[in-house]
Formats: structure tokens, sequence, C-alpha cells
């Protein structure tokens, strides 16, 4: 019975030894073989600032494997002051993290055993001694340096129970709110505009050595597009209202002229029949705001509604196509065409101070009602993201008179809001009773060339 009891306190002894001795071997950090007496101060750190962590090669543990956690050589680590080896006085520095004694006897450490590790970890601190007394100044850090709260991970479980092969992020989906998906809603109307507000002015005094009177130049173009698109169908709208205004001291009666005023909408309705054509309708009216008169002279030359032009494509075809160019950022080509072989253009006149005659319209009448064919046209090329060039191009013939204008515009930004802008209007009427230009005929030019705010929205 003796002998029994015995035996079973030489194992538990054995087995006491053994679990104190793994924890002692496991807790100590696996360094690579360092010849540490051949290294001194200059070799761990050159020069007074500290050579940050990422520029040393640190030797890594071969014993210790996690995903994420590397286990660093605190040999070639910045030196931190320590007072359980150095004896630093508690009252000079705040209370520095004491390493952890070794739990087995001294005579158990000095084996042979473990005399390896055991001189590794000497010669460490020895060199540690060594640098803190004889180079106090690479001594750049101290418990102070540290922040005094830790960072407290909180750790997540992975739940190994119900499924070994799936991974547990702790998240719990059936709780919370599951995300809505977000649809945008299609947009069938499209809206954009161009403000325009261009001012000029010349001064030139009396005593000019080539002479000359000095003017003041206002030119306003407002530009509004609304189209709609929904499967097959179309209904695009295009409202711009022009007004120059000038000074003309050449007119005795009035100080300010009007170079331009114009109002004109066109609309078109489609149903898309093709891949580039559709069925369409087309309307397209023009007038004025303001009473116009003959220089010096109290003859009114156009008032609000007088003239008024009407022209209506009844049924027609329309083309559209737009080609982008992406070796070119934001170069890109735009025509549509409505041609209406059955269309009815209307010139009305509701002002008695106007002469219809002006406007080709007979004798005796104040309106004039044409059948005829209309083709209506408009290309936009822009160069690149900011230069373009826009060309409008309308014709009309009732088979006896030929109506043809065509306005180009050439745009050159200077930013966002300020641009210099090349135009030229050109129109042919060879309507009978209308006044011609001794050198061009039937020919009208309206040029311009300004610069000023131009805003595109």
């Amino acid at each position: 019975m003796f002998f029994i009891q015995k035996t079973q306190l030489y194992c538990i002894s054995i087995f006491v030894f053994a679990f104190f001795t793994s924890i002692n071997v496991f807790s100590q950090i696996e360094l690579e073989d360092i010849d540490y007496l051949n290294y001194t101060a200059t070799d761990v750190i050159s020069s007074d600032t500290v050579v940050p962590v990422q520029n040393l090669s640190l030797p890594t543990t071969s014993t210790i494997v996690q995903c994420d956690t590397v286990i660093l050589n605190p040999f070639l680590l910045p030196i931190v002051a320590r007072r359980d080896f150095i004896n630093i006085p508690s009252s000079l520095t705040p209370e520095f993290p004491f390493q952890k004694k070794s739990e087995l006897p001294d005579f158990i450490v000095y084996q042979k055993l473990f005399a390896d590790k055991y001189h590794r970890k000497e010669t460490y601190w020895e060199a540690y001694r060594n640098i803190f007394y004889h180079h106090p100044n690479l001594v750049k850090y101290t418990s102070a340096s540290f922040p005094e709260k830790k960072e407290v991970l909180e750790e997540i479980e992975a739940n190994v129970i119900q499924n070994p092969f799936k991974i547990d992020f702790g998240l719990d989906t059936e709780k919370g709110d599951k995300p809505e998906r977000f649809v945008p809603k299609r947009k069938y109307w499209i809206i954009s505009g161009n403000n325009v507000v261009k001012f000029s002015q010349n001064y030139i005094s009396d005593n000019w050595y080539k002479g000359g009177v000095g003017n003041l130049n206002l030119l306003s173009n407002q530009n509004l597009t609304l189209n709609y698109k929904k499967g097959k169908i179309q209904f695009n709208n295009f409202i711009e209202w022009k007004l120059s205004l000038y000074t003309n001291p050449n007119d005795t009666l009035r100080s300010m002229r009007i170079g331009e005023d114009l109002i004109r909408t066109y609309s078109d309705f489609g149903i898309q029949a093709a891949k580039h054509w559709s069925y369409s309708s087309n309307v397209e009216i023009k007038s004025q705001l303001f009473k116009n008169f003959k220089e010096n002279s109290t003859d009114a030359i156009s008032s609000i509604f007088s003239p008024i032009m009407v022209n209506m494509g009844i049924l027609g075809m329309k083309y559209q196509m737009e080609k982008a160019y992406p070796k070119v950022k934001g170069k890109k080509l735009s025509i549509n065409m409505d041609i209406s072989p059955l269309s009815v253009q209307y010139t009305g006149i509701f002002n008695d101070e106007i002469d219809p005659a002006r406007y080709g319209i007979p004798e005796g009448k104040t309106y004039l009602l044409d059948l005829g064919s209309t083709i209506n046209s408009k290309l936009v090329m822009n160069f690149n993201k900011s230069v373009n060039f826009s060309s409008r191009f309308k014709y009309f013939t009732n088979y006896e008179k030929v109506t043809i204008e065509s306005e180009n515009v050439l745009n050159l930004p200077i930013n966002r809001y300020f641009s210099t802008t090349i135009s030229l209007y050109a129109r042919f009427d060879d309507s009978k009773g209308l006044a011609r230009d001794p050198r061009f005929g039937p020919v009208q030019l309206n040029e311009l060339l300004s610069f000023g705010f131009n805003y595109v929205w």
C-alpha cells in the first residue's frame, strides 16, 4: 500500500515538473542564432535617430506561426528603458512592465538542456545594460512613450460546432434589416439650356485723328431644350430668344437700335420606324418682341407678332445619328434632319403700321399661306470637351420661290463661364417685292464676332 502511494507521488511530481518545464520553454521567444557578443551599440543603432522598424531586417521565430502575428527579435527593435533590469528609481520614470521571471528553480535552468537558451538570454541583457550605461543617448523610449489605455480588440469566436467548414464572422444577418436594392427611376424628360450675354463698348473722342464714333453693343441669347423619349415615342422641343442692341450716332431720333430680335420655337413629334429613322411631324414658330424702326424715320419695320411665321411639316421622316470618338475625349457628332414633303407655311402681319410687302405678302393682304416642302436639319460637332460647332439649315419651297436659312456658330470657350463666339447667319429669299442687296442680290448676311458670358447647363 505504501509502495503504491509512493509511486503515485513520484508520478505526480514528474507530471508537475514536465508541466512547468513546458510552460517555461514555450513562453520563451525562439530567436535566430545571433552572436550577441560580437555586437556593439553602433551595430544596433548607428545614429541618434531611431531606425524605423520597417527599415530593419528583422528575424522572426520559426516555432510560432500565426496568420496575423509576427514575432520580432527585440534585440533589433528601438531600445526602451526597463527599470526591472537597470534599477531605475520609480520616482524618475513611470512604472515599466516587468519581464516575467522564470518559474523554474535555478538548478533546472542551469541544466545542459536549457544552457544554450539561458546563455543567449543573459548575453542579450548584458548587451542591453552595456548600451544603456555607456550610450544613454540611444535610449529614446520609456513607458511614458506608450499610450496609457490599451486598445481592446473584440475577439470573434468561430462557431465550429454546427458546421466545422463554415467561417462565422459573428454577424447575425437575420436580426438586422437587409439593405434595400436601389433602383433608379427612368428619366424620360431631359432638360438643358445655354445662356449667353455679351457686351462690348467702344469710345472714340471727337478729336480722334482718324475720326469715327463710339458705340455700345449688347447681345443676349437664351436657349432651352426639352426632350422626351419613351420607347419608340419622341417629343423634342427647342426655344430660343435672341436680342441684339447697339448705339447708332447716325440715328438722330433714337439713341439705341435693335440689330436682331427673334423668338423661335421648334417642336417635332416622332415614332421610331428603323434604327435611325422615324415618322415625324414638326412645327416652327418665329416672331419678335420689340418694335423696330428705320434709321432716322418713324416708319416701323417690325413689332410683336408682326410678322409671325409658322411652318408645319404635316407628315415626313426624321433622321437621327450620333457618333462618338473614343480616342478623343468629348468628341462626338450629332445629326438631326426632318424631311417633310408636305408642309404648310404661314406668314402674318397683325400691325397696320408694318408694310406686308417687306415680307413677300401680296399688296392688299395681311397674310400669306404657302403649300410646299420643307427640310430642317441641325448638325452639332464637338471637337473636344470644350470647342463645338453647330449649324442649322432650313429649306422651304412652294415650287415658285425658295427660302433658305443657314445659321452657323463656332464656340471657343475660355473657361466654364466665358467664351468667344463666331457666328454667320445667311438667308436666301427670292420672293417678289423683297429688297435686294446691290452686291449679294437675294442673299442676306448677318455676321458676329463676340466675347462674353456663356454658360451651358
